[in-house]
């Protein structure tokens, strides 16, 4: 294992990118007859049907994916003993930071009223002054001003996750995740990107499989 003071330079921030999370919008919210918190939630198994007015849909309406990724990072010792931090990109652009000691709901319901929450108010708990969630930037424009992004990318170069977190480390690079269904980044993210690393060869894996090959090589590495 590695010493504190190693460990104290090894830092690491990582962000799910496009995340397909979002309230129902409002071209299609009148059809909608669900009314509990968590169907506030747009969720393409509930809203198939509405969702095929909507543009770039295959895209949208799968918040399970950051779910799942976010279970597979958060409450790992990396992440409660402050070495990596977890920021969440959603559809309509704003920018959420995760508090290190957050204990997500593993219920899909549940998280789903979070997430519900969260989006009304840019807080979770509304008025807390401690928050477990917050809004850090309005858009990824202003998150990424002083930051460069390692974005992870079937275009980029051949990388290990090693590879990758040790990268990371060094430069200062905050890895860029995409936790969305299909499709390719926006142009706008791409140009963003200051690297981009392929991780597999390109073999097509899903979000919360990246995430948990990034959790495990942590460990392994001795980074918690």
């Amino acid at each position: 294992m590695r010493s504190k003071e190693e460990r104290t330079l090894e830092k690491i921030d990582i962000i799910f990118l496009e995340s397909s999370l979002e309230t129902i919008p409002k071209e299609i919210k009148g059809s909608s007859k669900k009314t509990k918190t968590y169907n506030e939630i747009l969720d393409i198994n509930i809203h198939y049907k509405n969702m095929l007015k909507l543009r770039d849909f295959s895209k949208r309406g799968r918040p399970d994916i950051i779910h799942y990724s976010l279970l597979n990072i958060l409450e790992k010792p990396f992440v409660t003993n402050g070495y990596v931090n977890v920021y969440m990109h959603v559809y309509d652009d704003r920018v959420y930071k995760f508090n290190n000691n957050i204990r997500i709901p593993k219920n899909y319901d549940r998280f789903k009223g979070l997430m519900a929450q969260l989006l009304k108010y840019n807080k979770v708990p509304p008025e807390s002054e401690d928050p477990l969630i917050f809004l850090v930037s309005k858009n990824l424009n202003e998150f990424v001003k002083n930051r460069k992004i390692l974005l992870l990318s079937e275009n980029g170069e051949d990388f290990n996750v090693e590879g990758v977190i040790n990268i990371a480390i060094k430069e200062g690079l905050t890895i860029g995740i995409g936790a969305f269904a299909h499709g390719d980044f926006k142009q706008e993210i791409d140009k963003i990107a200051y690297k981009k690393a392929r991780l597999y060869k390109g073999l097509k894996l899903k979000a919360w499989d990246i995430t948990c090959a990034i959790s495990s090589k942590l460990m392994e590495m001795g980074i918690f």
